[in-house]
């Protein structure tokens, strides 16, 4: 019963999530702590995972990972000073949610697979909520302009 209730509205809460990753990517590639952004939706045309990409997928979707500048630490002031988006080790709910992959979900990783896959000390991973975008960006900003 949960399950087909949640169902009727799974198309709008994952339109809703997809819309505000895009806006959430957008601000984190613009922005001077930043050093990279994991979006899907920035695949570049050229890039043979495009062409995947596009056959597999009608939208880039609600997660997003990125490299803080600096490493473990800033990572981790990151976080700890989000407000709105909570840190949690399971994604995909329609709240927005964070985590540190190295120490949380690939943890159990061998170390020489997590560099292989690009895993470091500096990554942070955050599934995009149905939250108004503007909120999940403030949060971000300001828990960015803690970090030093």
């Amino acid at each position: 019963w949960l399950l087909l209730r949640s169902l009727e509205t799974l198309k709008v809460r994952m339109d809703q999530q997809a819309q505000n990753a895009a806006e959430v990517a957008k601000y984190l590639q613009a922005h001077p702590k930043v050093e990279k952004v994991y979006y899907l939706g920035f695949i570049d045309e050229s890039d043979a995972q495009h062409s995947i990409y596009k056959k597999q997928y009608e939208s880039a979707g609600a997660m997003l990972s990125f490299d803080i500048k600096g490493g473990e630490k800033q990572a981790f002031t990151f976080l700890n000073n989000l407000k709105l988006i909570k840190l949690a080790v399971s994604l995909g709910s329609t709240e927005s949610l964070a985590e540190h992959p190295l120490t949380m979900t690939h943890a159990g990783v061998a170390p020489e697979h997590r560099e292989q896959i690009g895993i470091s000390d500096k990554m942070v991973r955050i599934s995009v909520g149905v939250e108004n975008y503007k909120d999940i960006i403030w949060d971000i900003e300001q828990a960015l302009d803690a970090v030093k």
